[in-house]
């Protein structure tokens, strides 16, 4: 079961917003058009499964201390609902008014798995419910949105791109009902949730690990997951809210939409090989001399591979003789360094330890223009919970130290 399954009923969430602004259980049911009643029970559902109080009762419906953190979460996921109601509506000539009101739970739950399966059968699976359920709950939102939501191809029922789209925005908001929650425990001393962390290679060796250490000291009921993939991967699972931060090399260009940078640290590349290779000691290292051994290149789209193909090319290597063989795996490359007298084009920093074990030498050679920022991407509105605040503290002073 997903953790979106205890996410209370969107309309109780919703109503919550409302009751806070009027201070009254009576007008915020006029206002929604539902029994007052109902709504009273709706919210004291919510208050139950919290263990908490959110309001208090005396003199009108007014928010405790832990109501407004709380509202906060939820105001952010509502907002997300907004856009995604808004972006559907442009694909249809007469929207409905309050759209965003109209969804529920199962409705978004299933389209965010029928999207990221690309099936209604896999979407059940993961679910764990029927797929005649999530097929009547995909339909319906499609019927509200009166937007295509599913395409017919060689392949079968598709989701389109406007269902794409809706879904990203969808699962940001079931993200951040999802983080209220986890809010109301870490204000009760139970600082629970999930934090997961894209991690791009020079971030491995030194700076993640260390960061993590000391969170997990703090925090250790924190369900911890790190990424390990291209950043093109990586950089859609943080605008899809499947990952929170990645850390590594920046982008100096073609950063995608949403998505904000902060810089931690300067790094300078180098030309590596293995630790008795023919080019260490004796005469000086020169380009005719590096140009006379076979090569490792970085992996595609990595920033390094720009400023290798850059170098390779001023080697002009002789026709017929071996190609680079391209990797992005810091095991497999140890392994090739190692075992032949090939050379390569890394982070300082990344082999710092198979230098200093000896497996690895730096060859003596200048690499201008190669220092890059590296540091950390995140959405331009990621409102971070404390434990994940703490992780970018410990991320900053880390680096300041190194």
């Amino acid at each position: 079961m997903d953790s979106y399954s205890y996410i209370p009923n969107l309309k109780h969430l919703q109503a919550l917003e409302t009751i806070a602004s009027m201070r009254s259980i009576t007008r915020a049911s006029n206002h929604l058009n539902l029994s007052q009643p109902a709504l009273t029970q709706g919210i004291a559902k919510v208050e139950i499964q919290l263990g908490v109080r959110l309001f208090e009762r005396q003199r009108g419906m007014v928010l405790t201390e832990l109501g407004a953190i709380y509202l906060t979460r939820i105001r952010r996921g509502t907002h997300y609902l907004r856009r995604a109601a808004d972006y559907a509506a442009r694909f249809t000539d007469k929207p409905p008014p309050h759209l965003y009101r109209r969804f529920t739970l199962s409705q978004l739950r299933a389209l965010i798995s029928v999207v990221e399966h690309e099936s209604f059968r896999l979407g059940a699976q993961q679910l764990s419910v029927q797929q005649s359920t999530v097929h009547r709950s995909c339909r319906e939102l499609e019927a509200q949105l009166t937007c295509a939501l599913f395409e017919r191809t060689s392949a079968g029922i598709k989701p389109t791109r406007q269902a794409v789209e809706f879904s990203r925005l969808a699962k940001l908001a079931l993200g951040e009902f999802v983080q209220a929650q986890a809010d109301v425990q870490g204000w009760k001393g139970t600082f629970v949730g999930r934090l997961a962390i894209g991690c791009l290679p020079l971030a491995k060796t030194s700076l993640l690990p260390r960061a993590l250490m000391l969170l997990t000291d703090e925090y250790p009921m924190l369900d911890i997951t790190v990424v390990d993939a291209p950043y093109i991967d990586l950089s859609k699972a943080l605008r899809h809210g499947d990952i929170d931060i990645i850390i590594g090399a920046l982008r100096r260009a073609l950063l995608p939409p949403e998505l904000v940078q902060e810089g931690l640290f300067i790094d300078r590349m180098i030309i590596v090989g293995r630790s008795d290779h023919p080019l260490l000691g004796g005469e000086a290292v020169t380009l005719q001399r590096l140009a006379s051994w076979p090569w490792i290149a970085p992996r595609t789209g990595a920033p390094a591979r720009t400023y290798f193909d850059g170098f390779y090319k001023m080697l002009d290597r002789p026709q017929g003789e071996a190609h680079p063989i391209e990797t992005g795996s810091l095991t497999v490359l140890r392994g090739l360094l190692m075992n032949s007298n090939r050379l390569t084009v890394i982070s300082a920093r990344q082999v710092s330890y198979e230098i200093k074990l000896g497996l690895l030498s730096e060859i003596p050679y200048p690499l201008d223009g190669s220092e890059r920022s590296i540091g950390i991407t995140m959405r331009e509105d990621w409102m971070p919970g404390v434990p994940q605040q703490r992780l970018l503290e410990h991320l900053r002073t880390i680096a300041a130290e190194e």
